[in-house]
């Protein structure tokens, strides 16, 4: 697999964010217009197979495709917050269109969990976008689409099935991210790794972080507060609206 400048890479993601922008748009339409429980199910099963083929794919480009990257628990364990949203978004499409309904408020939790995940975290990370580790075109789709499907399924949930974040939401995420620094951090020092970004910052050039080990980790701790409630403000302008 051809070995691409960092210059496509960014070339190659920026035009494939648009075309998932599009994907979002149609999804969320779908998603609205269709009242038929058997179609919703079908576009479901679709929305989790394309989520598992993109993550086989990505595994399979990093160990036999791409001859510029070595595997490594230093960097390929699923522990970055995206990968609890990604999972946690299919997950509760799993649970929505299998009907295999579980605790309301622990439905309600994986799904605001996901939902800030995705608009908090994988929205900022295709928006500032870190090329760490990337080298070929399946590396940029992969990586794009790591951070897109986890919105893609949230707005499907939100439209398709009528999910809605919480206020209560805010909190209960927030305490989940934090519960799981100490042991994500363990595994850091045991690894020498920077999951989560817990030790440095990612390569990135973002207002969001701010200064050097630990202050960055502190002032996101407040950013959260205020970047999260303004996600939580249109849910609550719609439930105003329709009252």
């Amino acid at each position: 697999m051809k070995i691409l400048s960092p210059e496509q890479l960014y070339i190659h993601h920026n035009q494939l964010t648009i075309i998932m922008v599009i994907v979002w748009i149609v999804i969320s339409y779908l998603g609205y217009i269709l009242k038929n429980d058997n179609c919703k199910q079908y576009i479901s099963y679709g929305l989790i197979a394309f989520a598992l083929l993109q993550e086989l794919l990505d595994y399979i480009n990093r160990i036999f495709l791409d001859e510029a990257y070595t595997l490594s628990l230093r960097a390929d364990l699923p522990l970055q917050f995206c990968h609890f949203g990604f999972y946690f978004s299919l997950f509760g499409i799993f649970i929505v269109s299998t009907n295999k309904r579980i605790n309301p408020k622990a439905e309600q939790f994986l799904f605001d969990c996901a939902f800030v995940l995705g608009f908090a975290g994988a929205l900022q990370s295709i928006i500032n976008v870190d090329l760490t580790g990337i080298n070929n075109m399946i590396g940029i789709f992969t990586l794009n689409w790591q951070h897109s499907i986890i919105i893609l399924n949230v707005l499907w949930l939100i439209f398709a099935y009528n999910k809605k974040f919480t206020f209560s939401g805010i909190f209960h995420s927030f305490i989940f991210m934090n519960i799981l620094l100490p042991p994500v951090g363990l595994i850091n020092y045991l690894l020498d790794a920077n999951y989560m970004f817990i030790c440095q910052p990612p390569n990135i050039e973002s207002s969001f972080f701010i200064g050097d080990w630990p202050i960055y980790l502190i002032w996101l701790e407040f950013i959260y507060f205020i970047y999260v409630f303004i996600l939580y403000l249109p849910f609550k302008l719609v439930e105003i609206i329709k009252k």
